[in-house]
């Protein structure tokens, strides 16, 4: 009797000790939950927002991610690959006065972007802006490259060769017939 007196002793204390530590915490997090909310509020308003608007994306500012204040340009167009994902950016860096800038290319592995979200609602409802941060500095945007026909005819070639292991061209026609350096062949099978 004494032993199940205890026990039951030892689990009221235990319990008392839980529900009071607790306590403690939620008049802590209650007389800190300004601050906490504010902080939230700050981290939501850059979060990732899950899906993207390309029109949005469009003219968005791009930054050094190593200098956030550096200004390199802007969003120029979009690079979809085969499976429509993202594949790269094209940024217009060095213009000045919407005279003499220069396209490059960003593989999206190096960049990022930010979501700012006006909650103050300052800009109108919903109002969102993006900032791409691009991983390189000032020195190795001059290695990036250009954005000219010759540069997309030879990456689309090299992504076609790359997904299929030959030239799109290469390969199996509409009718069963065959494609290749030779041009069209009929499959008389």
């Amino acid at each position: 009797m004494q032993k199940r007196l205890l026990t039951i002793a030892v689990a009221a204390v235990s319990g008392s000790l839980a529900f009071g530590s607790q306590a403690i915490a939620d008049q802590h997090e209650n007389e800190n939950g300004q601050d906490n909310g504010q902080q939230q509020n700050q981290q939501e308003s850059v979060q990732a927002q899950g899906l993207y608007s390309a029109e949005d994306l469009m003219d968005a500012d791009v930054y050094l991610r190593d200098d956030p204040d550096e200004d390199v340009g802007e969003v120029e167009d979009i690079l979809l690959d085969d499976e429509q994902k993202v594949s790269a950016l094209v940024i217009e860096t060095g213009e000045i006065l919407g005279m003499g800038g220069r396209e490059i290319v960003a593989d999206i592995k190096d960049v990022r972007v930010e979501t700012d979200r006006d909650e103050n609602r300052a800009f109108g409802e919903g109002y969102v802006s993006h900032r791409v941060l691009i991983d390189a500095n000032s020195e190795d945007l001059e290695s990036f490259p250009e954005y000219e026909q010759n540069w997309f005819d030879e990456q689309s070639e090299e992504l076609r060769t790359n997904f299929t292991g030959r030239s799109a061209w290469q390969g199996e026609g509409v009718a069963g017939g065959t494609w290749g350096k030779e041009g069209a062949a009929e499959d008389d099978s």
